[in-house]
């Protein structure tokens, strides 16, 4: 028997009920803050994303699948959606010579992770980039939708984080003193952290493993170094959410695992997902847009795990919808009339189906409750005789014989539609 990749997931009907819902609520949202959608490839040339990510990240080192293709070029499944779509943002100039962009985007990630709960291998994510302004209001807009998103979706008992993490004048100063505090202990940092300490400093505050945590209880807070620029705009924000009733706790370690990032990062945390406790994250990022060979841009967006919110949402979730009406036969001329039948239904723009097997009424009867569907039309010898077809409401049991020929009208009544 044939079996899929570790950390790659079959998603059956059973859990698509859920999906819809944060994707119907992430939608609207969008729709709301007039968000447009942009499809961006599955794959991009690797220097994508070790320009936009950084080179010395753990996903550029450790964890994205990269291979050549034919002519030599190493190609990357994306393991991340902001990169991406700067680089279509720069490429395609129609979008970039706009005041203000707003772009939506979702779809599959890939990263080579170790996968546990939380953490796949391929995971689907959706997020949302505005170019064209530095103004706080925006950090706090992209902020605001997501925590709508997630209210919307049925998501609750979770914290929202935010920092800010300077910019080009104010970090190097940080980035000083913590090198200095760090240094006195490299002996008791993981392998990963030793060698971040040499070459990407900040780095050492989003280590996840456990030896490193205690270390970073006493390190410099960036918010003590920002420049005034930096501190109005990181008061702007926290102003902003507090006018908008938006909770949140200022977190002085969270500077977010990608180079790209300046002033504010944020990220939407819960105790319900064990070690991977962020569902969803993101910041501004000035800097990027030039980096991909643009003018400067400032910009700011983020990112939302849909595996991980499924986890989260609270209340049942009804399975998908079953289909309208199930067409129950004894065969023969019975099947050729349900034939026709369920073609005028999905015509008439209702959701049909059958089994042209003559089973017998009972195993008919149980596909259609299996289906779940919402009424049975039976034909048979008695009803092809009569001209007319048995209606039964498989939620109530009520049936009742309908003309042939007015088999459409009843159903649009009975059904609302």
């Amino acid at each position: 028997m044939l079996s899929k990749p570790p950390g790659i997931e079959d998603i059956f009907p059973d859990r698509i009920g859920t999906r819809n819902r944060i994707l119907e609520a992430a939608r609207e949202q969008f729709r709301r803050y007039n968000f447009r959608e942009i499809v961006i490839p599955v794959m991009e040339f690797t220097e994508v994303f070790v320009r936009g990510i950084g080179g010395e990240t753990d996903i550029v080192t450790k964890e994205m699948f990269t291979f050549e293709d034919r002519g030599g070029r190493s190609l990357t499944l994306r393991p991340e959606g902001t990169a991406p779509v700067v680089r279509a943002y720069v490429e395609n100039g129609e979008y970039n010579r706009l005041a203000t962009c707003k772009l939506f985007y979702l779809g599959p990630m890939f990263r080579a992770e170790r996968p546990q709960k939380g953490r796949l291998r391929q995971f689907n994510q959706f997020g949302a980039e505005l170019f064209g302004s530095g103004d706080p209001y925006h950090d706090y807009e992209v902020i605001a939708m997501m925590d709508a998103i997630a209210k919307d979706a049925g998501i609750n008992g979770y914290t929202l984080l935010v920092n800010s993490i300077g910019c080009s004048a104010c970090r190097p100063d940080f980035v000083k003193a913590l090198t200095a505090y760090y240094r006195g202990m490299k002996n008791l940092l993981c392998r990963d952290c030793a060698g971040r300490l040499e070459k990407n400093p900040l780095r050492l505050l989003d280590c996840k493993q456990e030896s490193c945590q205690p270390l970073k209880k006493d390190s410099p807070k960036i918010t003590s170094f920002l420049c005034p620029a930096c501190k109005s705009h990181h008061d702007a924000v926290k102003k902003y959410l507090s006018g908008s009733a938006i909770a949140f706790t200022e977190d002085h370690l969270l500077v977010r695992g990608l180079d790209y990032y300046t002033r504010t990062t944020f990220e939407f945390v819960t105790a319900k997902l064990g070690g991977q406790n962020a569902f969803a994250a993101g910041g501004r990022y000035d800097n990027l847009v030039a980096e991909f060979g643009g003018k400067p841009t400032p910009a700011v967006g983020f990112a939302a795990g849909i595996e991980r919110m499924e986890l989260l949402v609270e209340g049942a979730v009804a399975d998908e919808k079953g289909p309208d009406a199930y067409l129950v036969h004894t065969g023969g001329p019975a099947l050729d009339r349900a034939v026709a039948l369920c073609r005028e239904l999905r015509e008439a723009g209702f959701s049909a189906d059958m089994d042209p097997a003559d089973r017998g009424f009972k195993a008919q009867f149980k596909k259609a409750d299996r289906e779940n569907a919402l009424l049975a039309i039976v034909i048979g010898e008695d009803e092809l005789a009569a001209g007319t077809c048995t209606v039964k409401d498989l939620k109530s049991g009520d049936q009742e014989p309908v003309a042939a020929g007015g088999m459409l009208n009843y159903i649009k009544n009975k059904l609302g539609k």
